[in-house]
């Protein structure tokens, strides 16, 4: 799928806005001993583990993160969605704890899936990574594990995925790799897997997509995911 020109304008046109936004931005601020930091981006599709959760729709996401030096944090992300049991709207809130021992980078947390207003939609996952930054690459593993319960139709659910990154010599692109499987109540032997680049423009990070799964379906057919986003 092609990314369509009225989703391409309306990006391009909010990449403009945040342009401002960000070369007025303060410094991350400090908040009880941690850090606060919020991003937000654009994007003309939203795909959750390959999968379209807003039927291949514009999406406009948003977080919020507090860390302290210990490790330990807290935050929460937003997008809007397509209709999901009476909801529009995908919140999770989530909180762990990160740190690196002999160079090896790890996390842990428990994330809540809540989205206002639907009926039978919320769900609980616990997750672990581990990886390792050479600052020019990284790499990391990590698996998310959702219980069973009744919103999930009394299943449990894993998914375990693989992410690297390198940045091209002697230009300002990163190529990002991810593949992931997913079994359970939200997925049946799923593969999702993406290939894509990133570049730092002014502020802002543009980002090209190709994701693609190997599961039949509109919403998890091959496409490219367009985004422009900010942090601070």
């Amino acid at each position: 799928m092609t990314i369509t020109t009225k989703a391409l304008f309306t990006s391009l046109l909010f990449a403009g806005a945040l342009g401002v936004t960000a070369s007025a931005q303060a410094e991350e601020g400090d908040l009880l001993g941690g850090t606060l930091s919020a991003n937000i981006s654009m994007l003309n599709d939203y795909r959750f583990r390959g999968v379209s959760q807003n039927d291949k729709g514009f999406a406009l996401q948003g977080g919020l993160d507090w860390s302290h030096d210990s490790g330990f944090y807290v935050g929460t992300w937003a997008s809007n969605i397509s209709d999901f049991n009476g909801s529009k709207v995908e919140l999770d809130i989530y909180g762990g704890y990160a740190g690196e021992v002999n160079g090896l980078n790890y996390d842990v947390g428990t994330m809540l899936y809540h989205y206002p207003g639907g009926s039978n939609t919320d769900y609980v996952e616990v997750y672990g990574s581990t990886g390792i930054d050479l600052g020019f690459a990284s790499a990391s593993v990590g698996a998310n594990y959702a219980f069973s319960n009744k919103n999930l139709g009394n299943q449990d659910n894993i998914y375990i995925y693989t992410d690297g990154s390198v940045m091209v010599p002697n230009t300002p692109v990163t190529v990002n790799l991810h593949l992931g499987y997913e079994n359970g109540a939200l997925a049946s032997k799923k593969w999702e897997w993406k290939v894509g680049a990133s570049v730092e423009f002014q502020g802002l990070e543009l980002g090209l997509s190709y994701i693609d799964t190997n599961i039949a379906g509109k919403n998890s057919d091959a496409t490219v995911v367009f985004s422009v986003g900010s942090s601070f």
